[in-house]
């Protein structure tokens, strides 16, 4: 028998940061609400996401200097908010990882050396390398994990689906899908000539 699985939001591979803990469910029923309407990537609205796109595709603006001067310091204010980031959620004890993973509006996969199991609820906080560095935090259920030995280690390849998640940050997280998609459409053409 075939399974028809269809889907409904584009996925992409991409190196992200990732910060999640399991949660028990009655954390997860006390964080629902919280994270359904209060969006924490509020940093800017969609229609400064809209300007900082036209901006970044000038190709004429890329080679100006400042715009080589303004990118190093978005690197370092987003290092800055990396280390800010981590001191804050220490005392939940996340598992934070900067890793390959495949993700989409509904949904991320990766590989994590953390004890989870199918079944789990998570609290998952993605660190998207956008403007003004943009954190989802999303309630999740593992769908499917599978312990595998790797270089001497076990390793879990984990497929989480997302339950709870504020529609505007579902939003910022489809729009970053879609230029990252771009960038690798635009790169694949360029490097076939």
């Amino acid at each position: 028998m075939e399974k028809n699985e269809k889907r409904d939001y584009f996925r992409v591979d991409d190196r992200l940061r990732l910060k999640f803990r399991i949660i028990s469910e009655e954390e997860f029923n006390a964080l629902e609400h919280t994270i359904r309407y209060s969006p924490i990537s509020n940093f800017t609205s969609s229609d400064e996401i809209s300007i900082l796109k036209m901006i970044g595709a000038d190709e004429e603006k890329k080679k100006d200097p400042l715009y080589a001067y303004l990118n190093i310091i978005d690197r370092k204010i987003n290092m800055i908010l990396d280390y800010l980031i981590e001191n804050a959620d220490d005392k939940k004890q996340y598992n934070t990882s900067y890793t390959q993973a495949n993700i989409s509006g509904s949904g991320i996969m990766f590989i994590t050396d953390a004890d989870i199991k199918e079944g789990d609820y998570v609290e998952l906080i993605l660190i998207l390398p956008i403007y003004l560095y943009t954190r989802i935090s999303i309630l999740c259920k593992v769908i499917r994990c599978v312990k595998e030995i790797k270089d001497g280690d076990t390793v879990n390849y984990v497929a989480m689906q997302f339950l709870v998640i504020n529609e505007n940050d579902r939003d910022m997280l489809i729009q970053y899908i879609f230029i990252k998609e771009r960038e690798m459409l635009r790169n694949k053409s360029e490097s076939t000539g």
